[in-house]
């Protein structure tokens, strides 16, 4: 069945035509937007997360060598930090949900590691595995 009038139908074309040209425009705009207004929150939450992940892995290397009760409730202190990463876990998943791809929170977070770090070792050190 056609329009009723001529011009709604051109009216629709037309509006369609200029969302699948802008459509390409829009979306890197976007993502730049949300990079832009997140990335100061996530840096700091990536720092946290960070530094409380690896307090916890202390703690826990502590009470595998010494198991005594003062080495007990410093990795429940510990554990604590590590509500951090779950604020961490919660902004990485708002920025996917916003439209962000795996890829371009990743480079979120080394661009977080990158700005904190005074050096390359501080850099290496954060990358580093320890067992």
């Amino acid at each position: 069945m056609r329009f009723a009038l001529p011009r709604n139908s051109f009216s629709l074309v037309a509006a369609f035509v200029l969302g699948l040209v802008a459509s390409p425009i829009a979306a890197p705009l976007w993502k730049t937007a949300v990079i832009g207004v997140s990335q100061d929150a996530f840096a700091d939450l990536t720092y946290k997360c960070d530094h409380a992940m690896r307090e916890h892995m202390i703690a826990k290397q502590k009470l595998n060598r010494d198991p005594v009760r003062e080495n007990v409730k410093n990795l429940r202190a510990m554990e604590v930090g590590l509500l951090d990463c779950q604020d961490y876990d919660l902004l990485r998943k708002r920025l996917i949900r916003w439209g962000l791809s795996d890829n371009e929170v990743s480079e979120m977070s080394l661009r977080a590691v990158e700005e904190r770090a005074d050096s390359l070792e501080e850099v290496i050190r954060v990358h580093e595995i320890r067992y």
